[in-house]
C-alpha cells in the first residue's frame, strides 16, 4: 500500500504551527504577483534607463510587496504562538501589521493607519469565514452545472434555429 501525499494547504495547522511551510506556500504567488507588478510598472510606467535603475525599480515595488506578505504570515503565527490560540485575533494583528507597513512603505501615515484597520478587518473576516466552513473561493473540482452561463449548451441567438425539412403547404 503506497500512502499518497497530500499537498499541504494554508489551514491543515492551526496559528503558531509550521510557520516555514506556511511562509513559502503565502511566498509562492506574491512572488509572481511583485514579479508582475513590478514588470508592468517597469514597462508601462516608470521607464528606466539603465540596469540599474530597472533592478531599483523592481525592488521598489516587488520587495515591499514580499515584505508585507511575509509579515502578515510571521506575525499572524508570531500571536497565535504567543497567545496558544487559533482564531480571529491572530489574523486581525497580523493584517494591522501588515497594513502599518504598507504605510511605512508609503511614507504616509494615515495611510499605514487605514490600511492596518482594513487589512486586520479583512485578515479577521477571512479567519472566520475558514472557522465556519464557508468557501471564499470555489474548490477546483467544483462541476459547472449544465445550463448555466458557463454552459456551451446555450442557445445565444435572438431567434431559434427552424428545424430542417419543413414546407410551407400543408399537406
Amino acid at each position: 500500500m503506497s500512502k499518497e501525499l497530500k499537498p499541504f494547504k494554508f489551514f491543515d495547522s492551526p496559528d503558531g504551527e509550521d510557520i516555514f511551510k506556511k511562509l513559502s506556500l503565502a511566498l509562492k504567488p506574491t512572488i509572481l504577483a511583485a514579479i508582475g507588478l513590478s514588470t508592468a510598472d517597469v514597462l508601462l510606467y516608470s521607464h528606466p534607463k539603465g540596469y540599474a535603475k530597472t533592478l531599483a525599480r523592481y525592488a521598489f515595488i516587488g520587495l515591499p510587496i514580499i515584505g508585507i506578505t511575509s509579515t502578515f504570515v510571521i506575525v499572524t503565527n508570531l500571536a497565535g504562538s504567543l497567545r496558544k490560540q487559533d482564531g480571529k485575533i491572530n489574523w486581525f494583528i497580523g493584517g494591522a501589521a501588515a497594513g502599518s507597513l504598507f504605510g511605512v512603505w508609503s511614507r504616509r501615515p494615515m495611510v499605514g493607519f487605514n490600511m492596518a484597520m482594513f487589512m486586520g478587518i479583512m485578515g479577521s473576516m477571512r479567519k472566520s469565514a475558514q472557522q465556519h466552513g464557508w468557501d471564499v473561493i470555489p474548490p477546483s473540482d467544483t462541476p459547472i452545472a449544465a445550463g448555466t452561463v458557463w454552459s456551451v449548451h446555450q442557445d445565444w441567438t435572438l431567434t431559434a434555429e427552424r428545424p430542417r425539412g419543413w414546407t410551407t403547404s400543408k399537406q
